[in-house]
């Protein structure tokens, strides 16, 4: 069980730091946890600079992603693995779309994360527990 941290935010987000993994690189940033969103999501330019864009091998096609605010076109990717905070929260062979998040942020974390694990969210001690399923 991994207990982390969180700054309280304007509009009570939800906001954790994560590593996305390809090869050799990675990329550090922080992810809008989202547990009304089925898929993760992270800005295009971020995911082409690990060399993750349509013309790499794990290419898994393109995606529609509807919100209230309208459907906006992407690509979905497999990528390497997923950590947020920890080691002990790590998913590998995970599906991120490329699209720009909405909110403002460079990368939203979806339910295909979060359902590999027991997630609660103690808003009064601003800590989301992540246990391995």
């Amino acid at each position: 069980m991994v207990n982390i941290p969180f700054s309280p935010q304007k509009y009570d987000y939800i906001i954790i730091p994560g590593i996305i993994y390809r090869t050799t690189k990675q990329v550090i940033l922080d992810f809008l946890v989202d547990t009304g969103a089925s898929t993760t999501m992270v800005d295009p330019r971020i995911m082409e600079n690990l060399g993750y864009t349509p013309h790499c091998s794990e290419f898994l096609g393109h995606a529609l992603v509807s919100s209230p605010a309208g459907t906006e076109a992407g690509y979905r990717i497999r990528t390497q693995k997923l950590l947020v905070y920890s080691s002990e929260c790590a998913v590998t062979n995970i599906d991120i779309v490329c699209i720009r998040p909405e909110r403002n942020v460079e990368a939203l974390l979806g339910l295909n994360f979060l359902k590999h694990f027991k997630y609660s969210v103690d808003h009064k001690k601003c800590v989301l527990t992540l246990e391995k399923n």
